[in-house]
């Protein structure tokens, strides 16, 4: 990354608007940590989605790729209660 790019974002997170925000978002965050489980890593739903389709060779149903991205690798079993809860809302 360039310096001048590198900082402009260390001025951006210096402001008191950016760490207002920040702080927010923590405290949002820990209060229900369940909301932002996954297993798919920095990969966005829609990304992972076309990624399965590849591999499967035909569109992916909503159910296959929750259940790829929200079940522990090698098991059949959710994440966390409210991923389980989820799922079935849709059943």
């Amino acid at each position: 990354m360039r310096r001048d790019n590198w900082e402009g974002l260390c001025n951006i997170w210096a402001a008191e608007r950016w760490q207002e925000t920040s702080t927010t978002m923590k405290v949002n965050r820990a209060a229900n940590p369940e909301a932002n489980k996954h297993t798919s890593g920095s990969i966005s739903f829609v990304r992972y989605q076309s990624k399965l389709e590849k591999v499967l060779k035909r569109l992916a149903i909503f159910q296959e790729v929750f259940d790829k991205t929200h079940k522990k690798k090698g098991t059949d079993q959710y994440i966390s209660d409210r991923a389980r809860e989820v799922m079935e809302s849709y059943s």
